[in-house]
């Protein structure tokens, strides 16, 4: 099962296009879209504001669904959610090979837009452990914006602050720390900081997540893309091995910047 979700902020909203088919063609007869939001502590189910036609649901951004998620499901499943105080697992329609994927696309005042095919896998949403985004991948200097979301659901219905860091590895130093919340989608403004991103990280301890890059040029133009985990960028069986190292060396530096 895989959820979806929104990215916006001050200069940019968000449409959201989920399938209702798979990619093999089978659609969801018997399924709806749903939105679950965090209220007094638990999962707050509820049908979401969207256009429909016979192949998609389209939902757009605004104040109140920023950090919304979306899934589709059996209108019988729903109450499980609520019976278990955390989200469920309820079908195995988005379990599809390629991914299952809705389209995320922003748009800027100007009429500039970008998108990518997003998900988020429920087998992410039972983990909590370490994000670490190299940031010179996706960004240019040359943009007037840079900034990253960061994108966490967990699977029970808290918003705990964790801490994120902006790593110069070149100068040895933390730039930045960042404050944000799990189950939300945060924006961070690295601007301040466009000609060190080519040799930064940004590194959590505390909250896995996907991290999506926002370029925004002088004239309006958009570049918008996540990256991937380091995993899926190493080969063989020794690939998880690495990406801990490198998690671990991460957090060794950023901890030596305190002693």
């Amino acid at each position: 099962m895989n959820f979806f979700f929104h990215a916006c902020n001050d200069f940019l909203s968000s449409t959201l296009t989920i399938p209702k088919f798979q990619n093999q063609g089978k659609s969801s007869e018997d399924l709806n879209l749903f939105s679950a939001r965090i209220s007094n502590n638990a999962w707050q189910i509820i049908i979401p504001d969207y256009v429909e036609d016979d192949f998609f649901w389209t939902v757009e951004s605004d104040i109140r669904n920023k950090d919304d998620i979306y899934f589709i499901s059996s209108p019988d499943s729903i109450e499980n959610i609520h019976l278990n105080y955390s989200l469920l697992d309820l079908n195995d329609h988005t379990n599809t090979m390629p991914e299952y994927r809705a389209n995320l696309e922003v748009s800027n005042t100007k009429g500039a837009w970008s998108s990518y095919q997003s998900e988020y896998p429920f087998n992410m949403t039972k983990k909590l452990g370490s994000l670490y985004s190299e940031c010179g991948l996706l960004t240019d200097h040359k943009a007037e914006n840079i900034g990253v979301f960061i994108r966490n659901i967990y699977y029970l219905p808290i918003k705990d602050e964790v801490t994120f860091y902006l790593y110069d590895d070149l100068h040895n130093k933390i730039l930045s720390e960042f404050i944000l919340k799990l189950n939300t989608t945060s924006y961070i403004d690295l601007s301040d900081f466009k000609e060190l991103l080519s040799n930064c990280f940004i590194y959590s301890k505390d909250c896995l997540g996907i991290p999506i890059y926002v370029s925004q040029y002088k004239n309006g133009s958009l570049s918008f893309e996540h990256t991937h985990p380091p995993h899926e960028s190493i080969s063989g069986s020794m690939r998880f091995h690495y990406v801990n190292q490198l998690k671990n060396a991460a957090n060794k530096k950023i901890s030596e910047n305190y002693l």
